[in-house]
């Protein structure tokens, strides 16, 4: 992506340098390092930039650890959960009912019947040769 985006060719050796000095990074935290690198270098970033890019994230908190998780501060009582799943099956029902299990779901085909050509071969040859079909 770097060489894209900078316009620069990257090398087999620059590829490897840069996999050895930033192994011990998890994937997430080199994708996120290499975003903010991206986002901030004017220059095509070298492995120091992007471990001061990751350096500089983790100090400041802002590494992406995924969606937040929800949190739920109201419960359902047993017997809202017994409507919902009440309610759940009448959506159900309600969507079967325009399924019939026996019932292909795709239309059959058309059979085309196959008629015999009133030309003989050699008038079917010499159409295709007029055509350019043959030689």
């Amino acid at each position: 992506m770097f060489s894209e985006h900078y316009r620069q060719p990257i090398s087999e050796l620059s590829v490897m340098a840069y996999a050895e000095d930033l192994a011990d990074l998890t994937a997430e935290q080199l994708d996120a390092a290499c975003k903010e690198a991206r986002r901030t270098s004017e220059f095509m970033p070298v492995s120091a930039t992007i471990r001061a890019a990751h350096e500089k994230m983790r100090a400041t908190g802002t590494i992406y650890l995924g969606p937040p998780m929800l949190n739920y501060t109201e419960m359902l009582t047993p017997e809202e959960r017994e409507e919902a799943i009440k309610e759940c099956a009448k959506f159900k029902a309600a969507i079967q009912k325009h399924f019939d299990p026996k019932k292909p779901t795709l239309p059959k085909l058309k059979k085309i019947p196959l008629s015999a050509t009133p030309l003989s071969i050699e008038e079917q040859k010499a159409e295709l040769r007029r055509k350019g079909f043959l030689k």
